[in-house]
């Protein structure tokens, strides 16, 4: 299991409008009351390059220079509208569920395709048998670690010529309490 990653990410709710009814249409997930999650089209990242200071806090690895290990950095790295965005912290891969960081609230897991960019989960179309729409939580998100993973594996497995689905991983997400006011 690993440590504990913070990003910053624009929040995907109603309050989008006509972008949000849409997704609702194609997606089927009636239900869902917001969307949380690491999908770069979704909730486009706040940050777009890294400056300078970034380099001593953030993850040195494609498509995560963006990602810190350090939230307090990240906290005072951007600036923030409380109610449009939010810190989302993350664990790729966990072995075990994870209690959030403090100050943060548990959401669910997401499943990422291998460039850690796009949601099998909530942006590849639905996979009928596999992901029924009543299986997501009120944030998009699967509830549990081993129901994920079982997800995770169907679609590798069903999918296999599917670049999204070949390489898809299991994360932990939780969001910062204090932006979602």
């Amino acid at each position: 299991m690993g440590d504990w990653l913070y990003t910053a990410r624009e929040r995907f709710t109603p309050a989008s409008a006509n972008r949000w009814r849409g997704y609702l249409e194609w997606i089927g997930f009636g239900h869902i009351e917001e969307l949380v999650t690491l999908d770069h089209m979704l909730c486009p990242e706040l940050i777009d390059q890294p400056n300078d200071a970034d380099w001593s806090h953030n993850v040195q690895a494609d498509y995560q220079t963006t990602w810190f290990h350090d939230c307090d950095y990240l906290r005072q790295r951007c600036e923030w509208q409380i109610g449009r965005d939010q810190i989302i912290a993350m664990i790729a891969e966990p072995t075990t569920e994870s209690k959030p960081p403090r100050g943060f609230d548990p959401c669910g897991f997401d499943i990422l395709d291998g460039y850690d960019s796009i949601s099998v989960l909530t942006n590849c179309g639905r996979f009928p048998g596999i992901i029924e729409p009543n299986a997501v939580n009120k944030w998009g998100l699967l509830p549990s670690l081993a129901f994920a993973s079982s997800i995770a594996e169907r679609i590798r497995t069903e999918f296999p010529e599917e670049p999204h689905c070949t390489d898809c991983r299991v994360w932990q997400l939780a969001r910062d309490a204090e932006l979602r006011k």
